[in-house]
């Protein structure tokens, strides 16, 4: 089971990197870090979730040097996807098939099921918010436009809801929008523990939106 953490880890990571290059390049390292960091808390870890529905931990264990076989993970998506095909109103299924595409670095391919999941979950900010991330990838554009308002739709059903604040104060603060930015990241401080990562963050850019002075 430790192995298949790690692969889940790596692949996790592997989802993270083009979006981490394409913003750096785009927009310079010190601006773009909190539009990155924002993006990475509401990527979730998929794989877990599909050894739970799926099982085969073995199936992450490295073939013998000289046999070659199919992607593991590949095929329990497939057979993950082929299985949502019988049964197309299985909630928790179309949300993992939509984190294991973006795990798999496919997130073009997460979008029909995260239309599935607004079908099956209208009211749920998490669907909402993780749409808005895997469409701003597949974009390239950053949040402004539909990913903004799928956010901004997410705030409106849960006001507290941290991936969205986090998200839309970043991407105010990089516009320069800072008054927006300030307070919504004041709301991220009033959401979480003291302590936590995504506190830090939020105090970091509160730090830096008062020494622009704008």
């Amino acid at each position: 089971m430790t192995a298949f953490l790690l692969a889940a880890a790596g692949l996790t990571l592997v989802t993270l990197l083009p979006l981490w290059r394409s913003l750096l390049a785009a927009e310079g390292a010190a601006r773009s870090w909190r539009m990155a960091g924002a993006l990475a808390v509401v990527l979730p870890l998929a794989a877990g979730g599909l050894y739970t529905h799926l099982g085969r931990p073995d199936a992450l264990a490295p073939p013998p040097p000289a046999a070659a076989s199919p992607n593991p993970i590949e095929q329990m998506v497939q057979r993950l996807a082929d299985r949502l095909q019988r049964t197309p109103d299985d909630a928790d299924g179309w949300a993992l098939l939509a984190r294991a595409y973006e795990q798999l670095g496919r997130p073009q391919d997460a979008l029909p099921a995260y239309a599935q999941l607004e079908r099956l979950r209208p009211g749920d900010a998490q669907v909402l918010s993780q749409h808005a991330v895997t469409l701003a990838m597949v974009k390239g554009e950053g949040l402004s436009g539909e990913p903004e308002a799928l956010l901004r739709r997410a705030l409106a059903l849960d006001p507290q809801h941290v991936p969205a604040l986090g998200l839309l104060a970043a991407a105010a603060q990089e516009r320069g929008d800072d008054a927006a930015a300030r307070g919504l990241w004041l709301k991220v401080l009033s959401a979480v523990p003291a302590d936590s990562e995504i506190a830090g963050q939020a105090r970091a850019s509160l730090r830096q939106l008062a020494a622009s002075g704008r």
